[in-house]
């Protein structure tokens, strides 16, 4: 086998994307990682000297996933609500198209036994749905974080359905999910007094 010299972090890096794939393609409990290892074209020391286990390899794939899509997804302040809220869904969706393999071993972590991967997944929904909060510029009620929560869940079931089937085009699914956000909105909202920007 021949190995390439990286740095750290581009190592690092290797090895959730190869962790990522496999994780995407099979149950987590049928992945080896000496399989990861020979994907990263790694010796299983080295793996080891990144990632004491499989479930901590496991749960950086799931923590990085969750940090991107956050970043990825930050409202732009200059534009109106509802622009901000197309800008925000496409990116949100092009990140999923980009990065389907991690998406899917995400995906994956929801029905996932590993508690703390389902915390980060739980507290990366929390984040998402409090700065969605925020950018409407409503008052927030226990009736509207519902709402959200379940338009976050939605919007990540259709894409990854979309990147299964594309029955619709990408922008056709930016604007069901964009539309479907400000319809919650409009429905279950009142507005602040400016409380939230």
């Amino acid at each position: 086998m021949t190995r390439t010299r990286l740095s750290p972090d581009a190592r690092r890096e290797q090895l959730l994307a190869a962790g990522a794939q496999l994780f995407a393609s099979r149950p987590y409990d049928e992945v080896r990682i000496e399989e990861i290892a020979d994907a990263a074209g790694v010796s299983r020391g080295l793996l080891y000297r990144y990632f004491a286990t499989k479930r901590e390899l496991f749960r950086a794939i799931v923590q990085q996933a969750t940090e991107q899509v956050f970043a990825l997804t930050a409202p732009d302040p200059e534009l109106p609500t509802d622009a901000s809220a197309r800008e925000a869904v496409e990116r949100f969706i092009a990140q999923f198209e980009a990065h389907a393999d991690i998406v899917r071993a995400v995906d994956a972590a929801m029905s996932s036994a590993d508690s703390d991967a389902r915390a980060i997944l739980a507290q990366a929904l929390r984040r998402q749905e409090d700065r969605i909060l925020a950018r409407l510029g409503v008052r927030r009620s226990p009736r509207l974080r519902v709402a959200v929560r379940g338009w976050l869940m939605m919007t990540r079931a259709l894409t990854i359905d979309w990147l299964d089937r594309r029955e619709v085009s990408r922008a056709a699914l930016a604007d069901i999910c964009t539309d479907a956000l400000l319809d919650l909105v409009a429905r279950h909202a009142t507005p602040a007094k400016r409380a939230y920007r």
